[in-house]
């Protein structure tokens, strides 16, 4: 349980990371797009990059951090010696 609750927090950690990188990428790759629409001029006038976005909602991921450490708490204590 204790890694199964580990791996969740760090996967989280390292999705939130992962959209971040992409999102400068993508705006990035989006205002080189515009450049050269810009510079196709007239023709291209009618397209739009407007909708182009990475975006996710990690709030779906439910943060297990106390979870986590009150499992460090009981795997560390004695509680074998306690219920003896």
């Amino acid at each position: 349980l204790v890694a199964a609750f580990g791996s969740i927090a760090s996967t989280r950690s390292r999705l939130e990371e992962l959209q971040s990188n992409y999102s400068q990428r993508l705006a990035s790759l989006r205002d080189g797009l515009n450049q050269t629409l810009q510079r196709c001029g007239r023709p291209c006038d009618s397209v739009s990059l407007d909708g182009l976005a990475f975006s996710a909602n990690f709030s779906m991921i439910p943060s297990v951090e106390q979870q986590l450490e009150a499992l460090r708490d009981v795997s560390g204590s004695n509680i074998e010696a306690d219920l003896e």
